[in-house]
C-alpha cells in the first residue's frame, strides 16, 4: 500500500475509519524513555519503579499531563466491562481510566525537543512528554495494569472507538520484548558506524526479515540510502528465494540506491515479468486475483514486482525502457481479466505514465542534442 493511501486510512474521520490501537513494537522502537511507573496521589504524577529504556532513574517522578484522567473517567475493573456496540455519548468509554494510588503503569514516552541541548535525567519532572505510537495518541502509548492484568486501548471494530481492553500477556513478555527491541536498536546503530557502505549494506541484509516491523522498515531504508554500493546485495535478495515476500520492497530500495545506474537492470526485470504475463495471462479467468488470497500467492507476489518495477524506472529515466512499457502497457488493456477496472488497471496507467514520462525524458534528450548541434 502506498504512503498516500495509508495516511488517507490512518487519519482518515471517526466513522468508517481506524482509531488508535496499541502495538508493543511502535512506540517500543521510538520512545526515549520506557518505564514502570507507579500512580500517586496527585493527577499526571508518577513514580519510576523500573526504567527500561532511556535515562530515568527508580524513584524519580515523571509527570504527563496528558494523562489526567477526566470527569468522567472510572477505574478500569468498570471500565473494562464495556463490551456493548459503539456509543458515542459515552464519553467515559475513549476517556483514560481513573486508577488507584499504587497501581502500575508501563509509559512508552518520548522527550519534546525545546531547543538546544539533550533532556537530562533532572528534567524529567517537568519536561514536555510526547506520546511514541503510530497514531501520537497518549493512550496507546501506555499499558495499564490491573493487579497482574494488561489493559490497552484498541479499536474493537471499524467503525468503532478505541476502548481499553484486556491484554492476554504478563508484564514479564513485555519486558523480554521491549528488551529484544532495544537490543535491536542497538546491533543497528553499530551497523550505522560502519563507513564502509558495502560491507554496511551487507550487515543491513539480515534484518530485512526481522519480525520487528520498524527495523526491517528501518534496514530497507537505509539499504537505500546506502547508494550503488548496496546494488549487488539487494539484487542478491532479489533472487533469493527466501525474500519473496519482500521483493517489491527491494526493487523499491534498489531503483532508490541505483538512481539512473539501476535502470538497465530493471528493464531486464520487466522484460521477464512482460514474457511471463505473455504466457500467463490469456489461461486466467476473470476474478483470478481473488481466488488466492494469501500473502504469498505467486500471482499476486508477480504482480507486485511488475508494477513495482515500473515505478522505479520511472525514478530511473532509462529511455530504453520506453518500449517494454508500452508493450506491457498494451498487452494487458487487451486482456479483461487483467485489465480489470476493480484495481488490476492500475498497472496499465502505471504503464501509461512511464510511457508519457520517458517519452518527455527522450524530447528533452533530442532537442539537447540538436542545440549542441
Amino acid at each position: 500500500m502506498c504512503l498516500p493511501l495509508i495516511l488517507t486510512v490512518l487519519f482518515a474521520p471517526l466513522f468508517g475509519s481506524f482509531r488508535p490501537s496499541f502495538g508493543l513494537e511502535y512506540p517500543s522502537w521510538n520512545a526515549t524513555n520506557i518505564a514502570l511507573v507507579e500512580i500517586t496521589p496527585h493527577d499526571c504524577d508518577f513514580i519510576v519503579l523500573e526504567s527500561w529504556k532511556g535515562n530515568l532513574k527508580p524513584g524519580e517522578h515523571v509527570s504527563v499531563p496528558q494523562l489526567i484522567p477526566g470527569p468522567q473517567a472510572v477505574p478500569i475493573a468498570l471500565y473494562a466491562k464495556q463490551n456493548r456496540p459503539f456509543q458515542p455519548s459515552k464519553d467515559y468509554v475513549e476517556a483514560v481510566p481513573r486508577q488507584a494510588v499504587g497501581s502500575r503503569m508501563v509509559l512508552f514516552l518520548q522527550r519534546a525537543r525545546q531547543g538546544k541541548g539533550t533532556p537530562t535525567a533532572s528534567d524529567s519532572a517537568t519536561a514536555e512528554w510526547q506520546p511514541t505510537d503510530l497514531f501520537r495518541d497518549i493512550r496507546t502509548s501506555v499499558i495499564w495494569l490491573d493487579a497482574n492484568q494488561l489493559y490497552v486501548f484498541t479499536q474493537r471494530t471499524n467503525p468503532g472507538p478505541s476502548v481499553l481492553s484486556r491484554w492476554d500477556s504478563s508484564l514479564t513478555a513485555v519486558h523480554g520484548k521491549v528488551v529484544e527491541i532495544i537490543g535491536t536498536q542497538k546491533a543497528l546503530d553499530v551497523i550505522m558506524r560502519l563507513r564502509e557502505k558495502s560491507q554496511r549494506a551487507q550487515r543491513l541484509k539480515p534484518y530485512v526479515h526481522s519480525d520487528v516491523l520498524p527495523a526491517k522498515r528501518f534496514a530497507l531504508e537505509e539499504l537505500g540510502k546506502c547508494g550503488p554500493s548496496a546494488m549487488e546485495t539487494i539484487l542478491a535478495m532479489l533472487d533469493d528465494e527466501d525474500y519473496k515476500l519482500d521483493a517489491e520492497d527491494l526493487i523499491k530500495v534498489y531503483a532508490e540506491a541505483g538512481g539512473e545506474s539501476a535502470g538497465k537492470e530493471l528493464n531486464n526485470r520487466l522484460q521477464k515479468e512482460l514474457k511471463f504475463w505473455e504466457t500467463t495471462g490469456p489461461t486466467l479467468q476473470q476474478g483470478w486475483w481473488n481466488q488466492d488470497a494469501k500473502p504469498d500467492a505467486p500471482l499476486r507476489l508477480r504482480y507486485g514486482q511488475t508494477i513495482q518495477l515500473v515505478r522505479g524506472l520511472h525514478r530511473t529515466h532509462y529511455t530504453p525502457a520506453l518500449t517494454t512499457a508500452v508493450q506491457l502497457r498494451d498487452f494487458w488493456r487487451s486482456y479483461p481479466q487483467l485489465n480489470d477496472p476493480s484495481g488490476l488497471d492500475q498497472l496499465p496507467r502505471e504503464c501509461n505514465s512511464l510511457v508519457n514520462h520517458l517519452r518527455k525524458v527522450t524530447s528533452k534528450h533530442r532537442e539537447a542534442a540538436l542545440s549542441a548541434w
